[in-house]
């Protein structure tokens, strides 16, 4: 467990840079925040190193589990910690983890597994609880279009709760690559509109079922509604047109999988 006490440390310079999207590109690499996050993803095998604050202590639980995985742990001065934290009240400890690698060529789905399609979402803390709720969920993968909010963004990080390490992420999707997923994975594709679409309650979500969730503001792109084999929606019980993406997002997913659990207790 090394001291760290100069803020010309390679460390923490590279800390400070991982904020920034071009450099977490670059050195595909992002910071995670926070003590359960970090211990959470320490076992996964995916972390570099982790930075924890002096003053706090180094809990010897912490301390064990880095030593058990090989990972390196660092104590930083207090006077140096307040420029690498972006929370408020943070606690303490953040760790560098690597980027884990999705290729959508090696893509192959799973009988009856369950995929989500996010299509331009922007809020960071919207994408990170849907990630968080597909792991919990038993989401089989994510696909995420090109316009969609950097995953690896800190905020978004901390909204997943370690969950970035816990399910493949496909990232910058494209037409042509979700054509392939109907085509030849024989993927089915439910999208979540408002207009012309049946209760989410109707489909028995057959097969391998991906759900598409569109941008806050302006729903699912057009090039997607026109490859969508069914539209769903969730019922309102009071004065609200709709929902916020991330609390559809995860009615959506349990609905589904609640659906193809009695699918299954029927066959």
């Amino acid at each position: 467990m090394e001291q760290i006490t100069s803020k010309d440390n390679k460390k923490i310079k590279h800390v400070l840079q991982l904020y920034k999207r071009k450099y977490r590109q670059t050195h595909r690499e992002y910071v995670a925040e926070g003590y359960r996050t970090v211990v959470d993803m320490i076992p996964t095998g995916h972390v570099r190193y982790v930075l924890a604050k002096s003053t706090n202590g180094v809990e010897e639980g912490l301390q064990e589990l880095c030593e058990m995985y090989h990972v390196d742990l660092y104590v930083v001065d207090d006077s140096l910690w307040k420029g690498i934290d972006t929370t408020i009240h943070g606690q303490g400890v953040l760790a560098v983890v690597c980027q884990k690698e999705s290729r959508i060529e090696d893509f192959t789905a799973h009988a009856n597994g369950l995929y989500i399609l996010v299509d331009g979402v922007q809020d960071p803390g919207n994408m990170g609880t849907l990630i968080r709720t597909a792991v919990g969920a038993g989401v089989k993968a994510m696909f995420l279009t090109p316009n969609t909010v950097d995953v690896y963004n800190e905020k978004t990080v901390r909204s997943t709760m370690s969950g970035l390490c816990k399910i493949p992420i496909y990232t910058h999707v494209s037409d042509s690559d979700l054509e392939n997923l109907i085509t030849k994975e024989g993927i089915h594709l439910y999208g979540t509109v408002l207009e012309d679409s049946v209760s989410y309650e109707v489909p028995t979500y057959e097969g391998p079922t991906m759900i598409a969730l569109g941008n806050e503001a302006n729903g699912l792109s057009q090039s997607i509604l026109r490859r969508v084999e069914q539209r769903i929606s969730i019922p309102m019980y009071g004065p609200m047109e709709s929902l916020n993406v991330a609390i559809a997002g995860a009615l959506c997913m349990y609905k589904v999988q609640e659906r193809k659990l009695c699918l299954f207790k029927v066959e």
